[in-house]
């Protein structure tokens, strides 16, 4: 490991979490009104709000600035800030775990971006990243192991047929016909969370096919349940795992 790849990494995963940023800013603001209902995102203020976090996002993406800079401390900063005040103001995050891990992104990223004052914080800073993302992974892996519903497919089948907050993609709900399929299906699941792990200790053609194996996975799970965020939320922790891992 070299502090060229760190560096890289670290760009990586700015670019990789304004873009998710810069989608999820952009949905709030577009369905805003739903959460008005609620009283969470309600009043004049909130707007400017989401717009700054929407041009700071985008900055991330777009910016020629180097990860490690005055100028990427300070955009982190104030990004971070911004997800402060939109879990207060909305009472926690407004979309589970996908905005739990952005939020833990970014403070990695800040951290790391004050690399260029210390070099140890940019491997603090990434290796928190890493640490989450294998973490969240090898947690979610054992509450499903514990959960006779994974095991027998009842869970998967409950998911794919119901009508909640997950917008389930209508050729997908054939799956719940048959629970031992959901069964396999679940058993598949909780396999490969319970093995990303493993990422930490494989030689690099291992790590390239459990991350590939990753993206499958969050991408699969955007077109079957909408949920487009956790690709972007996760895959931006993949360039931390892949330096730090080395």
């Amino acid at each position: 490991m070299n502090t060229l790849d760190l560096v890289d990494a670290a760009l990586w995963t700015q670019r990789l979490l304004g873009a998710g940023l810069f989608i999820q800013s952009a949905e709030l603001l577009k369905t805003r009104g739903i959460y008005e209902n609620g009283g969470a995102l309600e009043g004049n203020g909130v707007t400017p709000w989401l717009a700054l976090r929407l041009g700071l996002a985008g900055v991330l993406i777009v910016s020629p600035v180097a990860p490690l800079s005055w100028v990427a401390v300070i955009v982190n900063a104030l990004l971070l800030l911004n997800s402060i005040w939109l879990t207060v103001r909305s009472r926690g995050p407004v979309c589970g775990g996908s905005d739990s891990m952005f939020f833990q992104v970014q403070l990695g990223l800040l951290i790391a971006s004050c690399g260029f004052l210390e070099p140890t914080l940019i491997k603090l800073g990434l290796g928190w990243i890493m640490a989450q993302s294998v973490l969240s992974y090898l947690l979610a892996g054992v509450s499903k192991l514990r959960t006779s519903g994974w095991w027998n497919g009842r869970a998967l089948q409950s998911l794919l047929m119901s009508d909640g907050p997950y917008r389930v993609f209508t050729p997908a709900r054939k799956l719940a016909s048959s629970r031992p399929l959901c069964a396999v299906l679940g058993g598949g699941i909780m396999l490969f969370e319970l093995l990303l792990p493993a990422v930490l200790i494989l030689p690099t053609e291992g790590k390239l096919v459990l991350l590939a194996a990753g993206c499958a996975f969050h991408i699969a799970n955007a077109l079957v349940l909408g949920l487009n965020r956790f690709v972007w939320a996760w895959v931006a922790t993949y360039p931390a795992i892949l330096a730090m891992s080395r």
